[in-house]
């Protein structure tokens, strides 16, 4: 199963790992990584490949990052382009984290990157024009 690593802010990764257990129950395979103030990219990097290693049953590594071109993006991209089998996804939010942890089993990473694009997308959106959509 393609392993799934959380990075943010703060402590934002664990908040979203504990709502989505919250609503779809235990989550396997996936772990939180979080920048503290303190940290040095360097020292995030290291906690981040950590994940990697306890998460990687040989199928990917999925690591979705809070914001594009932030410190944890940018560590968790350093370590994506040292292998082939990591992908990094920014704007994670938690309907696509959910549809992750329920869905991914059987899945290639090109599958799950598929997967969380669609359900992170689909997932924004206003009152207002749903409202009027009905």
């Amino acid at each position: 199963m393609v392993g799934i690593i959380v990075v943010s802010h703060g402590t934002m990764a664990e908040g979203m790992l504990d709502a989505a257990r919250m609503i779809v129950g235990p989550l396997d395979g996936i772990l939180p990584v979080s920048l503290k103030e303190a940290d040095a990219t360097e020292d995030l990097m290291g906690r981040i490949e950590q994940a990697v290693n306890q998460v990687d049953s040989g199928d990917g590594i999925l690591i979705l990052v809070d914001a594009f071109g932030a410190s944890p993006f940018n560590a968790s991209a350093r370590l994506a382009m040292r292998r082939q089998d990591i992908e990094v996804i920014s704007g994670m939010n938690l309907p696509m984290l959910m549809e992750l942890a329920i869905s991914r089993a059987g899945m290639s990473l090109d599958e799950v990157v598929k997967l969380a694009l669609e359900a992170g997308s689909d997932s924004i959106r206003t009152l207002s024009q749903t409202l009027k959509s009905e």
